[in-house]
């Protein structure tokens, strides 16, 4: 499996307070890839050895955030709703 080392990370956000606040910042961070997964984080000057690097050149690092729920209520199809919207009747 191919790792990949990303380096150069401004601020790493962990949402871990064991990294530091609530935010679970790591300034000047660094985070290995194996696969589809994040294998370890921390500090650049312990960063492991990877077999791809990047350095992505002092940006922020912080989780995707995927707010996936749904409604019972929305489901099906809604183009007489949004329809009724744009002519200005609800």
């Amino acid at each position: 499996m191919t790792s990949t080392l990303l380096t150069g990370i401004g601020s790493l956000v962990t949402n871990d307070p064991a990294h530091g606040g609530p935010l679970g910042l790591i300034e000047d961070a660094a985070l290995v890839i194996e696969g589809e997964r994040i294998a370890w984080i921390g500090p650049a000057s312990a960063a492991p050895d990877a077999d791809v690097r990047h350095d992505v050149g002092g940006r922020a690092v912080l989780p995707g955030f995927v707010d996936s729920h749904s409604h019972l209520v929305f489901a099906g199809d809604r183009t007489r709703e949004f329809n009724a919207r744009m002519s200005g009747r609800r």
